[in-house]
């Protein structure tokens, strides 16, 4: 009975004792309740603080894979820029080579006239040649053919001077 006035309850009969009992049996019990409904509630806050972690995890794990896929894509576009660079390069190459090339058959094609010309210079000289062994007496035949071929070389040094000395 000392027991009873400890914890609150009037001493009284053996129906009192047991309606203490069970009250006491209820306390426990629902203390018990409370203290593994407490237990739960702590693991669900643990739960909800890592589920927490997990999406802020994923939500980083998503911006580093949007910068990734911004990094690719600006690795794309600068190989890509290298690419067209090299091409342009090669470009200007042929270009330049295709230049030198025009120049080269304009320098031929000057050539060509330059021999052509001298041709036609050697041929007024050869028939110069024979004009002046055939008559060496009538020199008005023989003085128009040899203007001819004066002003013939004069032609073709000219063309000569310019082909070779132009360049």
């Amino acid at each position: 009975m000392i027991y009873l006035t400890v914890i609150g309850l009037p001493p009284g009969g053996s129906n009192t004792v047991h309606i203490y009992t069970q009250t006491i049996h209820r306390t426990t019990q629902s203390t018990q309740k409370i203290h593994r409904t407490t237990k739960s509630s702590q693991t669900m806050h643990r739960t909800t603080q890592s589920t927490q972690t997990i999406c802020r995890t994923t939500q980083s794990t998503q911006k580093i894979h949007r910068t990734t896929k911004s990094t690719q894509t600006i690795h794309r576009t600068i190989q890509s820029t290298q690419t067209m660079r090299r091409a342009t390069q090669s470009t200007q190459t042929i270009i330049e080579q295709h230049n030198r090339h025009k120049q080269y058959i304009e320098q031929h094609n000057r050539h060509k006239q330059y021999i052509k010309q001298h041709n036609r210079c050697k041929q007024y000289m050869d028939q110069h040649n024979r004009h002046k062994q055939n008559s060496t007496t009538d020199t008005n035949r023989t003085a128009q053919p040899t203007q001819t071929v004066h002003r013939t070389t004069q032609s073709t040094q000219t063309i000569h001077r310019t082909t070779y000395f132009t360049n």
